[in-house]
C-alpha cells in the first residue's frame, strides 16, 4: 500500500474500523471509506475477519482468467425476519465501513455487550454487534 505521513517524535493515536458508516465521528479523522468484504457465506475457506476494502482499490496485478482463487464478497446486512424497525431500513443493503484515526488517543478497546465506557474513556462510536449466520458454513477459526 501508500505510505502514510511521517509521525512526529512521540506522537500517538489509534485506528480503528467504524462498521456500518462511510464517515468517521467527531473529531476523528477518516483515512478512508469503502465496503466491508469477507468469504462467501457458504465457504469453508477464507479470511477469518471482515475486510474494510477501500471505495477505489488498486491492483498491482489481475488476472480474470485465473480459477480457484480466494474471493472475497461484499458483506450484507441478512437479518431473520428483517430484525427491529431500525435494522430493517438496511436489510439486504451492502455493509460500509470508515478507516477512522484518532491522534488525540492512545489506546482503543472495543467492549462487547456494552453501551457506557469505563471512566476516563471516551466513546467513538456505538451500535449492533453482529455475526454470521448460524446456518452459514463458517466455522469461524483461525486454523
Amino acid at each position: 500500500g501508500m505510505i502514510g505521513p511521517k509521525g512526529g517524535m512521540g506522537s500517538s493515536g489509534v485506528v480503528y474500523i467504524r462498521w456500518g458508516r462511510t464517515t468517521c465521528p467527531n473529531g476523528a479523522d477518516r483515512v478512508y471509506y469503502g465496503r466491508a468484504a469477507g468469504s462467501q457465506w457458504t465457504a469453508k475457506g477464507g479470511t477469518s475477519d471482515h475486510l474494510c476494502l477501500p471505495e477505489t482499490p488498486q491492483y498491482k496485478n489481475y488476472y480474470s482468467s485465473v480459477v480457484y482463487l480466494p474471493e472475497l464478497y461484499g458483506v450484507e446486512y441478512d437479518l431473520d425476519n428483517g430484525g427491529t424497525s431500525l435494522l430493517r431500513q438496511v436489510y439486504q443493503t451492502e455493509m460500509p465501513c470508515a478507516l477512522c484515526s484518532v491522534s488525540t488517543r492512545s489506546k482503543m478497546i472495543m467492549i462487547p455487550a456494552r453501551y457506557e465506557c469505563p471512566s476516563d474513556w471516551n466513546r467513538e462510536y456505538s451500535g449492533y454487534l453482529m455475526s454470521e449466520a448460524e446456518h452459514g458454513n463458517r466455522f469461524g477459526g483461525k486454523s
